[in-house]
């Protein structure tokens, strides 16, 4: 399944299909979201190498990952994401990996047990 943003508000749940979807409430945005929070050119989500990046572009009331303000950050399945008054978790194959292929987990490598190097 491609990767989406499933709505936790009142607003849209929104499919990632473009390479980069610029949000707000201009006429001109990819996704529209009407709200008084929400900058006319808020924010954009790119599809960069195999993943999501959110980068806001300088809106007044910014883009939060997981409740922490970012100006740039990096979209995993299951982050919650707030642009506005808007929140949504991000779900789906951000990676575009099925599940039958486990990813590699680099921040937390199998080691040997001490002594056997």
């Amino acid at each position: 399944m491609p990767a989406h943003l499933l709505s936790l508000t009142d607003g849209p749940s929104i499919l990632i299909d473009k390479p980069i979807l610029l949000f707000g409430r201009h006429e001109e945005c990819d996704v529209q979201l009407n709200s008084k929070k929400v900058s006319r050119r808020h924010c954009c989500v790119a599809q960069v190498n195999d993943y999501l990046v959110i980068r806001d572009l300088g809106s007044t009331n910014g883009v939060r990952i997981n409740g922490e303000r970012v100006a740039e950050g990096k979209l995993i399945p299951g982050d919650e994401l707030q642009i506005g008054n808007f929140k949504y978790q991000v779900c789906g194959d951000v990676l575009g990996r099925s599940k039958e292929q486990p990813v590699p987990d680099v921040f937390n490598p199998v080691l040997p047990p001490a002594g056997e190097q």
